[in-house]
């Protein structure tokens, strides 16, 4: 006794047409959603973790490539030169208090410190470091080592967070 089914052919076509289309677009969005995370987690941590606000890391960092159907990697710029200490005095909330013979902005102090206006008109605090000619400064807060090991631990088990969002996103498409 044999059974027919009818629209097995439609069937498997529609089978075929996930397997093209649909699940290649899901990839790109969850290689996309992950990358999205790893920046905005990795900006968290390191404006955590050398008091800066988390704003300032955040302008440094994007998304540059986004990741697509036909071509599935996502690529994150990340701006890892350091970062000019007067750029804390742009919020205006944040204050700089000196005391002798040092400056503190934030939770950095800076012995022998003040802000100067340079020849190109921009100011910046700038810190005396010897008794030579040439001995000041701009004082700067070094992000390199800081957002390449915070990027590094948001994307050491990239793949497996892959999978999850995979999971999601055809979960999605498929109750629809």
């Amino acid at each position: 006794m044999a059974v027919k089914i009818e629209g097995m052919a439609a069937l498997q076509a529609n089978i075929q047409k996930l397997a093209n289309q649909v699940v290649p677009k899901a990839a790109a969005k969850a290689i996309n959603k992950v990358a999205r995370s790893a920046i905005k987690n990795g900006t968290k941590n390191v404006s955590k973790e050398i008091h800066v606000p988390a704003k300032l890391i955040r302008k440094r960092t994007r998304l540059s490539q986004k990741a697509t159907a036909n071509r599935p990697v996502a690529k994150i710029r990340v701006d890892r030169r350091n970062l000019p200490l007067i750029r804390l005095l742009e919020n205006p909330r944040r204050t700089m208090r000196a005391s002798k013979g040092q400056i503190r902005i934030g939770k950095y102090q800076i012995q022998r410190g003040f802000i100067q206006t340079l020849a190109n008109g921009r100011k910046h605090v700038m810190q005396r470091q010897g008794k030579e000619r040439y001995s000041i400064d701009v004082v700067k807060i070094p992000l390199s080592r800081p957002l390449t090991t915070a990027f590094h631990n948001e994307l050491k088990d990239y793949s497996s967070q892959i999978k999850v969002e995979l999971t999601r996103e055809l979960s999605d498409i498929l109750k629809k």
